[in-house]
């Protein structure tokens, strides 16, 4: 019996035993497992291991926090109802005595000096010295200083002195003294002295002195002194100098420049080196057109440049230059009759345009000419004053490359003043005549005819 107790004694122990030794088996495999964690995964970032707390503590603690008020009075930057940490100040209304300075400003800064905004402005700024944003600027910036921004602007920038927006500025920069936009312009540029858009835009510039955009630009630029582009789609209109690389739109100004144009030039003077549109002014200059050259002298690379040497009733030798583009020319002509026992030795000289029209080999010209005749030089009044208009047809057939034969006829009508005719002997056909004035002026009409070469 006691054997037995003992036995049953025995097994009992020898199971609890075993039950503690695997109680004791677990709690040793949980710790184990708890000291040698797998790696903590962030599921947006697809199983990078999470920085380790410590290290994300150590790096909120490092940041400087944002000071929030609603409103703040200053003295100097540094010194402040907010205290001195203005570097780290958010507000929505801020007032200096002489300066105010902020990390952002979600309203309206105002001071006597300056006004600094580190990192972004939403609202206005109003001084009398300088506004500068280091980030971006939504709204407006008036001092009579100068503006900066060296993010982006959208709104509008109003100085005395100099706006500047090196990012991209949209809206309007009005200033008495310049505007520079070192970023794109999309907006408008009003200034006294300068408006610089250096890497072009779309929208316009006004400006009393000069309009400069380094890049390419869309819109208009008006200037009372000179309107610079590099690139430019639209309108340049000066009252001094307006010059493009590429010019896409008009030209309107005493002196015009272009490098390929395609439109129109119309001033005293237009200068390009590709046309494809109309230069109309005074003096035209292209080395190569695909469109019209109007003007009182046009040089034109691929127009017309010929000598025309002629005989005529008016003159026995006569010779032209005649310049110009393709369907427009301008004539200077010359012409000398030796005179006989009869007539009196003449001189003729003019200047004429005309409209030239090829056909194949030959070709039509349609000239109106005014001259003056003039006995022993082309500068003698003696004979009395007069004027002799022709109206001329031409005909001409392109023999070669450089020579063609001409022919046409002529309407000519020679009005004289200081008391008489004195030219008779003119004409060799019918004529009509009249006399008015009590006689003291006179006026002829009669036909004519030509006959020459072109060279």
């Amino acid at each position: 019996m006691k054997r037995s107790v003992a036995v049953c004694v025995g097994l009992m122990v020898a199971g609890v035993a075993g039950a503690e030794e695997q109680v004791e088996g677990a709690a040793i495999a949980v710790p184990v497992a708890a000291l040698s964690p797998a790696p903590l995964v962030e599921a947006a970032t697809g199983g990078e291991a999470a920085r380790p707390v410590e290290a994300t503590v150590a790096q909120q603690r490092s940041d400087p926090e944002e000071i929030h008020v609603p409103a703040v009075l200053m003295a100097l930057p540094h010194v402040s109802t907010a205290g001195t940490a203005t570097d780290r100040l958010v507000t929505t209304f801020a007032l200096g005595a002489i300066a105010t300075h902020a990390k952002r400003v979600d309203g309206a800064a105002l001071s006597l000096g300056a006004n600094w905004v580190g990192e972004s402005l939403s609202g206005a700024q109003l001084t009398l010295g300088a506004n500068v944003v280091r980030g971006t600027a939504s709204g407006a910036q008036f001092a009579v200083g100068g503006n900066i921004v060296t993010g982006e602007l959208e709104g509008l920038q109003a100085a005395v002195g100099l706006n500047v927006a090196k990012g991209s500025a949209v809206a309007g920069q009005l200033a008495v003294g310049g505007n520079v936009a070192g970023g794109e312009l999309s907006g408008g540029q009003f200034s006294v002295g300068a408006n610089i858009a250096g890497s072009g835009g779309v929208g316009g510039q006004f400006s009393v002195g000069a309009n400069i955009a380094a890049a390419q630009f869309k819109g208009a630029q008006f200037a009372a002194g000179a309107n610079i582009a590099s690139t430019m789609s639209g309108l340049q209109a000066s009252s001094g100098f307006n010059y493009a690389g590429q010019m896409q739109g008009a030209q309107l100004s005493l002196l015009n420049v272009g490098g390929d144009v395609s439109g129109a030039q119309v001033g005293l003077i237009n200068v390009a080196g590709k046309v494809d549109g109309l230069q109309l002014g005074l003096l035209n200059v292209a080395r190569e057109s695909q469109g019209e050259a109007l003007g009182l002298l046009s040089f034109i690379g691929n127009g017309q440049a010929n000598l025309q040497l002629w005989a005529s009733d008016i003159a026995y030798t006569n010779v032209a230059a005649k310049f110009g583009g393709r369907h427009f020319h301008t004539l200077l002509t010359l012409g000398f009759n030796p005179g006989t026992d009869t007539h009196r030795r003449r001189y003729v000289g003019g200047l004429g345009f005309g409209a030239h029209i090829p056909a194949g080999p030959l070709f039509f010209d349609l000239d109106v000419i005014g001259s003056g005749v003039h006995t022993d030089n082309l500068f003698r009044d003696g004979d009395g004053l007069n004027v002799l208009g022709q109206l001329r047809l031409v005909a001409g057939w392109q023999v070669a490359k450089r020579f063609a034969l001409i022919g046409g006829v002529t309407g000519n009508t020679l009005v004289t003043w200081d008391n008489g005719d004195r030219w008779e002997e003119l004409g060799i056909g019918p004529e009509w005549r009249s006399v008015s004035d009590s006689g003291r002026t006179t006026v002829r009409v009669w036909p004519g005819v030509l006959l020459g070469v072109q060279i």
